[in-house]
Parts: structure tokens; C-alpha cells; sequence
């Protein structure tokens, strides 16, 4: 048996306990699966771009400042991949391993800047169809403006502060 050409991700620890490599291949393959690559470096890029700009670890920036995914007593994390209702199919998600050799990529290239920012040091990313679906006036987020899109990617809009 030929050994996975990625590493697993241990679904069992709090996310806040792992690696800043693996929380953040773990949370583009949750927030951009189905993305294009340059979709997924993207993702990345925003929250290497959160770190350098805000002065914050990998780890603050997808967790907040407690650096906890689960049973934080938030009833939502800055990325929702880790709210705490989503840990089951954020846990399955994560377990169908082989779909996810792009998220772990795209974590390398943006952490450690293997290529250039695609986003234009976007610091904020959201769906905007699926965005203002969910939403209940149907609208999008305040800090969401046109002038502010920097790039589009995918499904995502990328946007500086």
C-alpha cells in the first residue's frame, strides 16, 4: 500500500492544538473545496495577509484570540468552518483525505510565499451569492464595498479593509 502523499489531519485533537501548517491546510480545504487552486492559494493568502497586517499568529487569526475551534463558549469562530455546529461534517469533510492534497499546496505557497499574492493583500473573502442566500434581508456583510474587491476568484470575492 502506497503511504497518502499528504498527511492526515488528526481529527481527533482541537484544531487549536495542531500546526500552523495543518490548521491552515485544514481550513482552505473546509472553506475553498471546490475551488480552483488559485482559489485555494487565495484563502490563504487572506490569512497570511491578516497575520502580517494585524499582528496576530496562524492561529488567532482562523481561531480568534483564544486560539480554540470547539467548546469556546463563541457562538461563531472568525471562519465558520470551525463553528462549534459544524464540527461533525468539518470532521468528515476532513476525513476524505485524498480531495484535499490542494488545500495542503496551497497552504505551503501561502504561508511561506512560494508565489504571489492573488488576492492584492485581501484581508476579508466572502461568497457573494451563497452570502446574501443565507443572510435574512438577503444583503451583504458592513464591511462588504465594491470599491473595496481587490479580486475574484472562483466563487469568492476577495476585498481589502
Amino acid at each position: 500500500m502506497t503511504p497518502p502523499a499528504v498527511p492526515r489531519f488528526p481529527l481527533l485533537e482541537e484544531p487549536g492544538e495542531w500546526d500552523a501548517l495543518t490548521l491552515m491546510a485544514a481550513t482552505i480545504a473546509l472553506e475553498a473545496e471546490g475551488e480552483p487552486a488559485q482559489g485555494q492559494i487565495a484563502v490563504g493568502f487572506v490569512v497570511m495577509n491578516r497575520v502580517h497586517g494585524w499582528n496576530r499568529s496562524v492561529h488567532q487569526v482562523i481561531l480568534g484570540a483564544d486560539g480554540k475551534a470547539y467548546d469556546d463558549s463563541k457562538p461563531f469562530e472568525v471562519f465558520s468552518a470551525w463553528n462549534d455546529d459544524y464540527r461533525v461534517q468539518a470532521q468528515a469533510r476532513l476525513s476524505a483525505l485524498g480531495a484535499y492534497e490542494p488545500a495542503w499546496k496551497a497552504a505551503a505557497i501561502s504561508m511561506w510565499s512560494l508565489a504571489p499574492d492573488p488576492t492584492n493583500r485581501a484581508v476579508f473573502y466572502l461568497n457573494v451569492p451563497l452570502t446574501r442566500k443565507i443572510r435574512p434581508n438577503h444583503d451583504l456583510p458592513s464591511w462588504y464595498a465594491d470599491d473595496k474587491v481587490t479580486a475574484v476568484i472562483g466563487r469568492h470575492t476577495f476585498l481589502i479593509a
